[in-house]
């Protein structure tokens, strides 16, 4: 499971649903959750956390997505199995990694060293607080 650390900086409620803002490193996460503790409020740290295989991977991305949690990063390493490849990635939110099919891998040809921008739906994060030692 990957962690990113963050700050929340907006949270707006309709009924259940909750989407919140949030600030890690120089990057602006959206999470959209139907649960919502209270001990999460405007400034508390927290950690955002996401499956590997929740990151997918574009090259030159352009154009309008749907998807609010697009981050700009590096590809730090490439690891393939026979069926998959995991991806390790740095941001200026942190170090993640995305795991994709090597078909995947190969159609777009994704390798050590490429920019890529990683892309999150809100509704694929999930919120942890960060308890004060």
């Amino acid at each position: 499971m990957n962690r990113i650390r963050a700050v929340v900086r907006s949270i707006e409620a309709h009924e259940a649903l909750h989407r919140i803002t949030l600030d890690a490193g120089e990057e602006r996460f959206v999470v959209i959750t139907l649960e919502l503790a209270d001990e999460y409020r405007v400034g508390a740290s927290v950690d955002i956390s996401f499956k590997s295989t929740h990151v997918a991977l574009a090259r030159s991305l352009r154009g309008e997505l749907t998807i609010s949690n697009r981050l700009e990063a590096v590809v730090a390493g490439v690891r393939r199995s026979r069926l998959l490849a995991e991806i390790d990635l740095r941001s200026r939110a942190g170090s993640f990694t995305s795991l994709i099919t090597v078909d995947a891998l190969e159609r777009t040809g994704i390798q050590e060293g490429d920019r890529v921008t990683a892309l999150m739906k809100a509704s694929d994060l999930y919120l942890s607080r960060i308890r004060e030692a």
